[in-house]
């Protein structure tokens, strides 16, 4: 999963791509549980829809003003540069699976 800064997902979303995006924070992975959670999820989220959906992320730490846009952590699809979905927090498997089969 590649890590992107915020100017580069905006250009991304600009030229109307399709992907998956993870909002993290390594600092508190220790005190947040979802994101110890998700960090074991998202992971294999991109094994399984990797060759549907190219997965990027967010490090909260490097680029705190995403956090005004989605909380940590956030799984956010967007489909032709669109926010089609948002999965904040530990979701079940089927809501990812269901929440990815739309792009």
């Amino acid at each position: 999963m590649r890590s992107l800064s915020i100017r580069e997902l905006e250009s991304m979303l600009a030229e109307g791509k399709t992907l998956a995006l993870y909002v993290y924070s390594e600092s508190k992975k220790d005190t947040l549980r979802e994101l110890f959670d998700t960090q074991v999820v998202v992971p294999e989220l991109e094994r399984a829809f990797g060759s549907k959906v190219e997965f990027y992320s967010i490090n909260a730490d490097e680029h705190p003003e995403i956090l005004r846009r989605y909380k940590l952590p956030s799984l956010v699809l967007f489909k032709g540069g669109v926010e089609v979905s948002k999965l904040e927090g530990i979701k079940a498997w089927n809501e990812y699976v269901e929440a990815l089969s739309c792009l």
